[in-house]
């Protein structure tokens, strides 16, 4: 199969990814938080790999929707990462990442971010956008994730033509 043909669909389940980072003391800010710019780059970074294991081709990163930072993270917080596919168009796929820390000597847990972000699947050859696999929507939870993803580009479509139109 070329790069220009979209392969089977494929479900969130199946590139859906985790990836995890010890916080050290040389990430933190001037307030002894994580600085936002370390957990953002972990967030891309999975949702880097989230996308590339749906499209199994190159990825870039074209926007970032939205970044909630609903609490700090600390030095010596233990910090996963989880993406899931929430939507995918013909070249294009939104990835939600969900950040949470985990203070060890407590077990504590808490979600300290929630992103959205979208990625464009590239050919090999030439670098061009290319097709992706449909997304499979298999639990309610998918379709529910699916809808949002559904509204938040719509809402972006009526934002870009409203700017056009300024």
């Amino acid at each position: 199969m070329s790069d220009t043909e979209a392969p089977q669909g494929k479900t969130p389940r199946e590139s859906a990814s985790t990836l995890s980072e010890s916080m050290m003391p040389d990430q933190l800010n001037h307030h002894g938080n994580v600085f936002g710019g370390e957990i953002l780059a972990l967030v891309d970074k999975c949702g880097g790999v989230v996308a590339r294991r749906h499209a199994r081709t190159p990825v870039v990163t074209v926007m970032v929707d939205r970044v909630e930072f609903r609490q700090p993270i600390y030095a010596s917080d233990y910090v996963e990462a989880h993406g899931r596919l929430v939507y995918v168009g013909r070249t294009s796929m939104e990835v939600m990442v969900t950040v949470e820390a985990e203070q060890l000597e407590t077990g504590n847990r808490r979600v300290t971010n929630v992103c959205y972000l979208t990625y464009v699947a590239l050919d090999r050859l030439n670098g061009r956008p290319c097709p992706v696999p449909p997304l499979l929507l298999e639990t309610d939870e998918d379709r529910r994730l699916h809808a949002s993803a559904a509204r938040r580009r719509e809402r972006r479509a009526t934002e870009e033509r409203e700017d056009s139109a300024d």
